[in-house]
């Protein structure tokens, strides 16, 4: 059975300014699938590429898919749309999946105003998908998706939801396949080096009113820090990898686990090869001033700083 995953043709023209990004959701799907036995992977980043309309019909065409999947946080949903729209228009045979934050928390408009998508995952997707494409490998997915967790899909006239998927608990089953990327294309523009997303957490234990990501990922979860720079040791060692940004929502959270991570970097002498950043609070910060400078000698160089009300009850 052939995947086919496409990160949509969207630019936001904001983070952009700092370099391309690698798309580190379709290696995080890809690793766990890989693992199950589904080894005919593709993926196209319309995105990155500028892939027109026409181009990406006709790369479909040629590879004859039997599963499309894309994603969508809500400035992309329709570029994401189109893509699926395309697919049904290119490789009908196909089943077409849409996942990410947007259609999680708006599967009934998206299936409503998208009737090209046959399925949504709802929320982290990495055991849901495998379930799910091992249902549609089966020629079993009409019969057996009412009984996947963490679907949406239409039944008739009507809009089925089923019940939501557990989080992932063991994080360091999170493996991804890396590979899955085209690394030349990814650039970190201030340092000129190529640029990478991982995962150190999952999650945010606070509540904000403006943020959905602690509704998304629902409950926080560290990996072992060790394991994380395993994976950042062989992306620098495997693909140039000289720069990334840690795509938790606040890694600081976890005190001791932060620090832990700080100095298996230390200890493994990669701040020599290796630069990064991070998104956190200026509450951290100011807990964690003393330690600043040992921050940076793990090659921390970069922080994102939240300042989004005046007042800690608004937060």
């Amino acid at each position: 059975m052939r995947i086919l995953f496409v990160h949509p043709n969207y630019r936001s023209g904001g983070a952009e300014i700092a370099g391309t990004w690698p798309p580190a959701w379709v290696a995080y799907l890809t690793g766990p699938l890989r693992r199950a036995g589904f080894d005919d992977i593709h993926f196209i980043d319309a995105m990155t590429e500028g892939v027109s309309d026409d181009d990406l019909a006709a790369r479909m065409a040629a590879l004859q898919p039997d599963i499309v999947g894309t994603t969508a946080i809500t400035p992309s949903i329709y570029a994401a749309e189109r893509v699926l729209e395309i697919a049904a228009l290119t490789v009908p045979h196909a089943v077409r999946v849409l996942g990410g934050v947007h259609a999680t928390f708006m599967y009934k408009q998206v299936l409503v105003e998208a009737p090209h998508i046959d399925v949504i995952v709802r929320g982290e997707g990495e055991n849901i998908a495998v379930e799910l494409f091992g249902a549609i490998q089966r020629g079993r997915y009409l019969d057996e998706r009412a009984n996947i967790a963490g679907l949406a899909y239409r039944e008739g006239d009507a809009i089925v939801a089923t019940k939501a998927a557990e989080t992932i608990k063991d994080m360091d089953s999170l493996k991804p396949d890396w590979d899955i990327l085209d690394w030349k294309q990814y650039t970190y523009i201030p340092l000129g080096t190529r640029v990478a997303i991982p995962n150190l957490a999952r999650g945010c234990p606070f509540t904000c009113s403006f943020c959905s990501q602690w509704k998304f990922w629902r409950d926080y979860r560290v990996r072992d820090p060790k394991k994380v720079v395993d994976e950042i040791e062989e992306l620098h060692e495997k693909h140039g990898v000289g720069f990334f940004i840690l795509a938790d929502e606040e890694p600081t959270i976890n005190r001791k686990k932060f620090i832990e991570f700080c100095q298996e970097l230390i200890d493994r002498g990669l701040p020599d090869k290796v630069k990064w950043g991070i998104n956190t609070r200026v509450t951290d910060i100011y807990r964690d001033k003393e330690l600043l400078k040992f921050y940076r000698s793990a090659g921390l160089v970069h922080v994102s700083l939240g300042t989004e009300a005046a007042a800690q009850m608004r937060l």
